[in-house]
């Protein structure tokens, strides 16, 4: 890398760091101004990187990893709710655990949204990720629509829209929120294992041409 391009982006790391640090102290909105200031550069420096803090901000929030599905699930067993239990902990103990953080997630994505700029890789759906993983012992035991609505049931047990509702709109604390995710997880699982045992337990067979 040319000694031009390293430059810029050890800059664009300080603007992403600062808007980290700023996130981490509670930060959930920061302005461009103090991502500048915490950075050390021009207002005008930061703009030529990042097209408004949101951005900075989506960047920062998309970058931060997850515990990856398959460690997640070693040692799980073919369990289908001690998988999905596993899975939510991780999605959702990374999201609960920085609730500002995730705020400034989903105001970033959705002002992309709102003035144009969004892609569709705004939202990685990692969470989908996560759910396909546990439900893989259930993968032949349900149709093909059975299968796709407890997946999509699952998605509204974790994500960051999920954080929002229970703190924001239900006004919960973080532990009973949390005790609503995996109650909610339980009962969509135990209708799943429901649906399973009313054909006998035996595997979906495809459908004839």
């Amino acid at each position: 890398m040319a000694p031009r391009e390293n430059q810029r982006a050890r800059t664009r790391r300080s603007i992403l760091d600062a808007t980290a640090a700023l996130l981490d102290e509670g930060r959930a909105d920061p302005s461009i101004d103090e991502i500048a200031d915490r950075a050390l550069v021009s207002r005008a420096t930061a703009y030529r990187y990042f097209e408004s803090a949101s951005d900075a901000v989506w960047q920062v929030v998309s970058d931060r990893s997850l515990t990856p599905p398959e460690e997640a699930l070693a040692g799980a067993g073919d369990d289908v709710t001690e998988r999905l239990l596993r899975v939510e902990k991780v999605v959702n103990d990374y999201l609960f655990g920085d609730p500002n953080g995730t705020r400034a997630f989903e105001r970033a994505v959705l002002g992309r949204a709102l003035d144009g700029s969004g892609t569709p890789d705004d939202r990685a759906a990692r969470r989908l990720h996560y759910i396909d993983a546990a439900l893989e012992p259930l993968a032949g035991r349900l149709s093909p629509h059975e299968l796709e609505l407890v997946r999509h049931a699952l998605a509204l047990t974790m994500g960051s829209q999920v954080v929002t509702t229970l703190l924001d709109t239900c006004r919960l604390d973080p532990a009973a929120a949390r005790d609503v995710t995996t109650f909610a997880l339980g009962a969509i699982v135990a209708e799943a294992l429901r649906l399973v045992d009313a054909r006998g337990g035996a595997p979906q067979l495809p459908e004839a041409s």
